[in-house]
């Protein structure tokens, strides 16, 4: 069959490994862009709500969206690596823990930058402005620019894609550094499913963001803000983490429950319930008189 393509601009770096699998599944398929903003191409949701394309290529906030309208979820693609790295520009394989004090340290979102905060208030964050190897280092993408980065903190995927695989010193320990909700997971979602895109579901990653999704639906945030969470099937169990930090890192909550396989949306209602009794409101309030 032929389908056509659309991305998600968030993970539009994700489209060729995407077009790839679609390929050797049986669908030959005619990419039309990173939507809003590429060319012609639209919101890649609304292009497959109006059948202006056949698949979307999504991360877990366009997912939560599309779960909204209805729009079935054909596949959810193997996770990646979820974790954070963290790379050193100086030449030294210094881990997070022995960075020294005042060391600047890049980082993009408030998750990262409140999880710095909480874990290594003795050195500078510098805010990064975007994802690309430029930014990621420090080139004009710092919120100063007077002094060189030492260290970056950024998704796995990211610093592979910056082409910073060999600099990356350390995968930060996902129980204590926690990742951003769905990340590294994609999924691809379709107005019906499609019987060739769906043999590249992946069982365990769709019942893992299931648990994760449940978390944010039952916390009731549109915006992740400093949240992070992971989810992990392992037997007849999976395991959710979750927590999060206030902008200066001085409220960190956190939670971490095991519930039944097939009991995902259940486990993420129990770990969002033990975050709002550990403080996570605060945390909000934190984030909104920062």
């Amino acid at each position: 069959m032929t389908a056509r393509l659309a991305s998600h601009p968030d993970v539009a770096h994700r489209t060729s490994d995407v077009l790839t699998r679609l390929g050797g599944a049986g669908v030959d398929v005619e990419f039309v862009g990173s939507g809003p903003g590429a060319g012609d191409s639209k919101d890649p949701l609304l292009a497959v709500r109006d059948g202006s394309v056949d698949l979307a290529l999504v991360g877990i906030g366009a997912l939560r969206e599309s779960l909204a309208e209805s729009l079935a979820t054909v596949a959810v693609l193997p996770r990646q690596e979820p974790r954070d790295v963290l790379v050193t520009l100086a030449g030294r394989a210094v881990p997070l823990h022995d960075l020294p004090v005042g060391a600047r340290v890049g980082v993009a979102g408030e998750r990262r930058r409140a999880l710095l905060a909480a874990h290594r208030p003795d050195v500078t964050a510098v805010v990064l402005a975007g994802h690309g190897r430029g930014a990621l280092e420090g080139g004009g993408g710092g919120d100063d620019g007077t002094s060189p980065l030492d260290a970056i903190i950024a998704s796995a995927l990211d610093a592979r894609q910056a082409g910073l695989v060999d600099e990356v010193v350390e995968a930060l320990d996902a129980r204590a550094w926690l990742p951003e909700p769905g990340q590294g997971a994609f999924a691809l979602v379709a107005r019906h499913p499609i019987a060739e895109a769906t043999a590249l579901d992946h069982l365990p990653t769709r019942t893992a963001l299931r648990a994760e999704l449940a978390l944010l639906e039952a916390l009731g945030i549109d915006h992740q803000g400093t949240l992070g969470c992971l989810a992990q099937p392992s037997g007849r169990w999976i395991r959710l983490w979750a927590g999060a930090a206030s902008p200066g890192g001085g409220r960190l909550v956190r939670s971490d429950r095991t519930g039944p396989l097939d009991e995902p949306e259940a486990l993420g209602l129990v770990v969002a319930r033990e975050l709002t009794e550990r403080g996570f409101g605060l945390v909000l309030q934190d984030a909104a008189t920062a």
